[in-house]
């Protein structure tokens, strides 16, 4: 995890569109996996922001721990996300999981023989 990102962009910009790209993905990759996230879209990024961001900021102060956290997030996604549909890493799926841990439910799917 690099926690020196150097950036033009202001790291309050950075860390919403990883925390958008991050909570996409998920419900993305849920969805292939016949998985149901029962939150929308603007609550997977509060519960990202109320326990994967808070921690760090709790951990290691405000400055350094958004800084912590964003690094983190940009590590979740893959480097791509602003070229094409955002896709969770390893790491990514793992703290999602956790996170969401609650709020999945296996939905059936219908399986096509050919």
């Amino acid at each position: 995890m690099n926690t020196n990102n150097q950036s033009c962009i202001p790291v309050e910009l950075r860390i919403a569109l990883y925390r958008r790209a991050v909570a996409c993905a998920y419900q993305t990759t849920c969805q292939r996996y016949g998985i149901q996230v029962a939150l929308s879209l603007d609550a997977l990024e509060a519960k990202i922001a109320n326990e994967v961001e808070a921690f760090h900021v709790a951990e290691h102060g405000p400055e350094l721990g958004v800084e912590i956290a964003c690094a983190m997030l940009g590590d979740m996604v893959t480097p791509d996300f602003l070229d094409a549909s955002p896709r969770l890493t390893t790491l990514g799926e793992r703290v999602m999981d956790e996170v969401c841990q609650h709020h999945l439910k296996t939905v059936r799917l219908n399986a096509t023989l050919h």
